[in-house]
């Protein structure tokens, strides 16, 4: 019996949620070209180990399939099936309980004098006052990536707010369970006008919660590109002879080149503050992972807008006298919005 017959793998990809569903529903985006259809994210019953959604499901789509952000135990599954994978990013995971360095408690302190952390039940009410806190946060506004996260509060969602006094909302959470004991964090939120320490009060209280609730790893989420040092550092350990470096190492090189439109580099700052272990994660598709399909992807989350629009702006800052229309300037380039529609 080899070892697809006998492995049992109770790990997801990140944002394939674990439900009360009975039987699982998996979101799927089509890319051009006749590419795999790509699975961002999936609603998982909690008695479905991965193999089992693979030989059922995943492996009987017909045009195969593309998954992101999988661990290596999900890498080396895959590889064993015949996939081809890629590195992609790192995770940031804190093993619980987790204390934290002093500097983050000291932070911690510093917020939990504006007001308290607490969980709160989906309602119209607290949507409303999610999708506020959406708009304000400044992270949020100008042009999203699409299909990084679980954008919405549902059944498959926990929300931890930081809340004032006076009922304001400075920050939330929002996290999805991928296993029993491994809880996974979504949105990250803080208000513009939100005090230094609201989200390192909001990080340590989950933390204690999710500790006291018997869960033992708690996902700070996916980081790409990563910073080159780290990024050799993480994945040195960890090559396959299958794995297609090369490709990873040049779709590393184009994310930092274009870093000033993400701020992947930010986000590592601030996931790295909190002493994490950084894992790598993985694209794995079936049956090939072409080029043709990673720029699918990269079309599909829109990061061609977000450069774009990043452009622009920095267009319009430098050179104030010369600022185009926007439909112009959009058709100057040969992605976009205008190229999108067929412009």
């Amino acid at each position: 019996m080899n070892s697809a017959q006998t492995t049992s793998i109770s790990q997801l990809p990140l944002s394939w949620a674990r439900t009360n569903r009975t039987e699982p529903m998996f979101d799927v985006v089509d890319l051009p070209l006749a590419a795999p259809d790509w699975i961002p994210s999936a609603e998982i019953p909690h008695n479905y180990s991965f193999d089992q959604l693979y030989h059922e499901h995943l492996s009987q789509l017909p045009n195969g399939f593309v998954l992101q952000n999988c661990s290596l135990p999900l890498r080396n599954y895959l590889i064993e099936q015949g996939c081809q994978v890629a590195a992609m990013g790192a995770e940031a995971v804190l093993d619980l309980p987790w204390r934290g360095k002093r500097s983050v408690r000291e932070l911690a302190r510093r917020g939990q004098r504006h007001g308290s952390v607490h969980e709160v039940e989906w309602s119209q009410y607290h949507q409303n006052k999610l999708d506020q806190l959406i708009s304000e946060s400044p992270s949020r506004q100008g042009v999203q990536l699409r299909y990084t996260e679980r954008s919405g509060f549902d059944a498959s969602t926990r929300c931890f707010v930081f809340e004032t006094a006076e009922k304001k909302w400075m920050g939330a959470v929002t996290l999805s369970t991928t296993a029993s004991d491994y809880v996974h964090t979504e949105m990250i939120l803080r208000h513009q006008e939100s005090p230094n320490g609201i989200m390192e009060a909001m990080i340590t209280a989950i933390t204690q919660q999710l500790a006291l609730e018997g869960v033992s790893h708690l996902s700070l989420g996916n980081v790409t590109p990563l910073p080159a040092a780290e990024s050799d550092a993480i994945f040195s350990a960890h090559r396959h002879p299958q794995e297609l470096w090369m490709r990873s190492q040049l779709t590393f090189r184009l994310g930092r080149a274009l870093n000033f439109a993400y701020n992947a580099d930010g986000l590592w700052k601030f996931k790295n503050k909190f002493s994490p272990r950084w894992e790598p994660l993985y694209l794995c598709a079936s049956p090939h992972l072409s080029w043709a399909t990673v720029a699918g992807l990269i079309q599909a989350t829109g990061y061609f807008d977000l450069v774009l629009n990043q452009l622009r702006d920095a267009s319009l800052r430098s050179v104030p006298s010369l600022r185009l229309p926007l439909p112009q300037l959009d058709g100057l380039l040969p992605f976009g919005p205008a190229a999108q529609r067929g412009a």
